[in-house]
């Protein structure tokens, strides 16, 4: 199969962390993209509490809203349905076929958003975990510029993930092909503030894995500074020169856990088959050792990841072959997993997470 190169860089002006051996041409995003979350009660609970701050710290009622990269257009439909407005969603990923009935003020378009879009100004233009995929990111804020209104009050809300937290950590299974470009609060600052925006907030938020952005269009343009972020490039310099020592550590306590368990006779399942784990299992030489990857969405069912080729299987498959560890690719979805082993006999299961390498992994029966 076809891979490419990852050769991370860091700009010491503006704080931006970006691939620079990305090729525009080596992504494909149809509907056959699968990136829904919402099958996981943790991430229901985090997207309604997102909806209920943006709805009432902007009085968003029956006002009409723009997501671009709606994904299947669940956050567009909570939305819509929570204060009665109207959405339009951008995403050549959207599946039809998988539309929730009710939402009826809801239209799905399924293409990419670009300066040539004909929309009409909104009041609030949603982007959420979408910006990461894009090379060319002042061009695409400046597009989302042309339709946000001054007069009107569009504000505009991004999310992102955090750069911070994957150099800190050295999350190389968070730096993969699909994410070309990284952000800190400098960076995401003085991308809006050049394309046209006054920043009105910015947040972390789920376990600190994502970095929120909160704008509105500035009359006139206001100066860009990298420094009006948070202040620390220096900070970010150093996490981007000591990256590659501590994504090795990482890699190497991985390896070394999976190995000894799998010497030891164990069976080992990775939860989780999303883009984490792709890149875990590219990396992790012992990663052959997985037997297979658990995931609760039952639209991955059945399949494999790329590369290693590790099938894909849901819940029950547990109760037919138990595993005796279980790494989880997100640790915020812990307690969940650890839950859902008990329920299929697995609580002795010895359950890790991703990010936690100072904790040693402990028995899932343990955290219930």
């Amino acid at each position: 199969m076809a891979t490419g190169d990852i050769d991370l860089a860091f700009c010491d002006t503006c704080a931006f962390v970006f691939n620079a051996a990305w090729e525009s041409g080596a992504t494909v995003y149809s509907d056959l993209y699968e990136e829904t979350q919402v099958f996981s009660g943790t991430y229901r609970a985090y997207q309604q509490r997102l909806a209920e701050d943006l709805i009432g710290r902007y009085d968003l009622f029956g006002k009409d809203i723009v997501e671009i990269g709606c994904g299947k257009g669940a956050f567009l439909r909570l939305l819509c349905d929570m204060g009665g407005n109207a959405g339009v969603g951008y995403d050549p990923s959207f599946v039809p076929e998988r539309a929730e009935a009710g939402a009826a003020r809801v239209t799905f378009r399924r293409e990419y958003f670009s300066e040539t879009t004909d929309q009409a100004p909104p009041d609030l233009v949603c982007c959420r975990m979408t910006l990461e995929h894009i090379a060319e990111t002042q061009r695409f804020v400046r597009a989302v510029r042309r339709i946000a209104s001054p007069e009107r009050g569009t504000i505009v809300f991004f999310q992102v993930p955090d750069v911070r937290r994957i150099l800190a950590e050295g999350a190389f299974w968070d730096v993969y092909y699909e994410h070309c470009s990284y952000f800190s609060p400098a960076s995401l600052g003085y991308l809006f503030r050049s394309a046209g925006f006054e920043v009105l907030r910015m947040d972390s938020g789920y376990d600190d894995q994502y970095l929120t952005i909160e704008a509105y269009p500035a009359e006139p343009a206001c100066v860009a500074d990298a420094r009006a972020g948070d202040g620390s490039l220096e900070q970010l310099a150093r996490g981007a020169a000591t990256f590659s020592e501590v994504a090795s550590d990482a890699v190497a306590y991985w390896d070394s856990l999976i190995r000894t368990v799998s010497r030891a006779g164990g069976r080992i399942a990775l939860w989780g088959s999303g883009s984490k784990a792709v890149a875990f299992l590219s990396a992790v030489r012992a990663g052959e050792d997985v037997e297979y990857l658990v995931d609760i969405n039952p639209f991955r069912w059945g399949k494999f990841v790329p590369g290693t080729g590790k099938q894909i299987v849901g819940p029950e498959h547990l109760s037919r072959f138990p595993p005796d560890l279980v790494i989880a690719m997100n640790p915020i979805y812990r307690r969940e997993i650890a839950a859902d082993l008990v329920r299929y006999g697995c609580g002795g299961a010895t359950l890790g997470a991703l990010g936690d390498l100072q904790a040693a992994p402990v028995s899932a029966s343990a955290l219930i």
